[in-house]
Order: C-alpha cells, then sequence, then structure tokens
C-alpha cells in the first residue's frame, strides 16, 4: 500500500482522535487523513476523498458521494445499512435510541460517557469525553441514524467493499454487517472473534492487516 492515501470517517458521538492507533500502526508509506463531523469542536474535511476510504459506524452514511465515486475500496468498521432490523429486534433497538435521544436532552454527560463505554465492550479501553459537545449536531445525527441508509447504489459501484465486524459488538450486532453483506454483492465481510465496537482503538493491527489483504487483491 505504499504511497497510498486514506480517508478516515469517524462515527456517531466520536471525532478524529478516535483514529489515533490505526494512524499511529499505518503500514509505512500510506499517507491517512481525518475528517471531522464536528460534535466535539470545529468540524474538518480533507476535501478530496482518498483511494481507500474507512468508515466507522455511522461513519458510513457521512461518506460524501464524490469521495465514493471515487474511492476503490471502501472499508466498513462496524457498519449497518438500517440500524433496526424488521421484527422484535427491531422494536428493541428503537426504544433504544428512543433512550438515547431523551439522553442527550436531559443528561448528555451521562449517555454519551455510557455510549462510548459500550463501545469498547467486552475489551477493556477509554476515550475521554471532551468538554464541548453540539448537542443539536449529535440530536440531529441520532435522527438521520434511526431513520436513513446510505447511498447503496454508489457503494455497489465501488471496486471493492471490505465489511470488518466485531462479534461481541454491542452497539451494532453483527446480523447488522450480515444485512449490508448481503445488499452489496461487492462486499466481503470478516469478522473479529471476540472483539466490540471501537475496533479502531482496539484491533487496530487487524484492520490494517485486513486492508492491505483487501487492496493487494485489488492491485492489477
Amino acid at each position: 500500500m505504499k504511497g497510498i492515501e486514506v480517508l478516515l470517517q469517524h462515527g456517531w458521538a466520536w471525532d478524529a482522535g478516535g483514529w489515533a492507533a490505526l494512524e499511529a500502526t499505518a503500514p509505512a508509506g500510506v499517507v491517512t487523513r481525518v475528517a471531522d463531523r464536528g460534535y466535539f469542536g470545529t468540524p474538518s474535511s480533507p476535501g478530496d476523498g482518498a483511494p481507500v476510504l474507512v468508515a466507522h459506524s455511522f461513519g458510513l452514511h457521512l461518506l460524501e458521494p464524490r469521495w465514493v465515486a471515487g474511492a476503490r475500496l471502501v472499508v466498513v468498521l462496524g457498519g449497518f445499512a438500517a440500524f433496526h432490523p424488521e421484527g422484535a429486534a427491531g422494536r428493541r433497538s428503537r426504544r433504544v435510541v428512543g433512550r438515547m435521544r431523551q439522553g442527550l436532552e436531559g443528561e448528555p454527560v451521562a449517555l454519551l460517557a455510557d455510549f462510548r463505554a459500550r463501545c469498547f465492550a467486552p475489551e477493556a479501553g477509554e476515550y475521554p469525553l471532551r468538554p464541548e459537545a453540539d448537542l443539536p449536531l449529535l440530536a440531529a445525527d441520532l435522527e438521520r441514524l434511526d431513520t436513513q441508509t446510505p447511498d447503496l447504489a454508489a457503494l455497489a459501484a465501488v471496486p471493492r467493499v471490505l465489511l470488518l465486524h466485531g462479534e461481541q459488538d454491542q452497539i451494532v450486532p453483527v446480523e447488522r454487517a450480515q444485512d449490508l453483506q448481503r445488499r452489496l454483492p461487492n462486499s466481503h465481510l470478516e469478522r473479529v472473534a471476540g472483539a466490540g465496537h471501537a475496533l479502531p482503538l482496539t484491533r487496530a493491527a487487524a484492520c490494517w492487516a485486513a486492508i492491505a489483504a483487501a487492496w493487494t487483491e485489488l492491485e492489477p
């Protein structure tokens, strides 16, 4: 992957610092650029896209269409198309999102701290909250997570989509990754044994190994 640019897009209630472990362990010669939604500070965008896009969770929904159109490999960590499945499981997940909305309105610090903790579970880990939080933006994007899906047609046009998902993910069950795989014929799903939702921080080396292997398969 020497000389390849990789664009990183975090998910809901995270920021650019959530990529610290992935950036620190990037293969030699790989150039990483980070987009920050602005939940906890000034938003920033790298402008142009990159041959490799890496999105964490809801970050898949935040990828700009022009980035996707120019990518050769899209990597989705702990991601999903529709957050809610059909049936009883979907009714339960909708109730969870409803409680999260209430938490943002009433006790946002506690809600966000609990969310971060569940991202790491069942593994140990911590990513402290920054004091400034754009609560209206968090609430608006939680609504998007609740009701919208990404542009699957655009994703299906990318040469390759790699789905990496922790088998013990307590935020986005692995079934949601299986659903995304069914919707994208160009995708490949790899489960990470024993891992939760915070793959960029807890399993950076495994992420890079899978990304490098997928990129190698694309090379002529």
